[in-house]
């Protein structure tokens, strides 16, 4: 993978983080709206299509989609799932930003050689 493909997996990473985090924050502020049906952000699976059809990472972009599921003029966001989404995010997050950081030293030390 090129330094250009690497960073461009990254930011789509990136996108499909900062998307997340957009429908968990909505989900969450509209917990006791009567009728509001959650979001969720489609990534991962997408992801694993794209590698498995030889496919670059950088290509998948995060789809936001609504979740229907539940009785018709019902809520369907339970804060607990949502508050486990929001820490799996954050360790994606913080796993991504960390390997991120660890690439860009090693190639400063290439380049510079420091």
């Amino acid at each position: 993978m090129s330094i250009n493909s690497a960073m461009l997996a990254g930011a789509s990473g990136m996108r499909a983080n900062a998307s997340t985090l957009a429908a968990i924050s909505d989900n969450i502020a509209n917990v006791n709206t009567v009728g509001f049906k959650r979001y969720e952000v489609r990534f991962e699976d997408l992801l694993k299509e794209r590698l498995a059809e030889g496919g670059s990472p950088a290509e998948v972009e995060p789809v936001v989609v609504r979740d229907e599921s539940g009785e018709p003029g019902q809520n369907n966001v339970t804060l607990v799932e949502e508050t486990a989404l929001l820490d799996k995010t954050k360790l994606m997050h913080d796993f991504a930003t960390r390997r991120m950081g660890s690439y860009f030293g090693t190639l400063n030390k290439a380049i510079f050689g420091r």
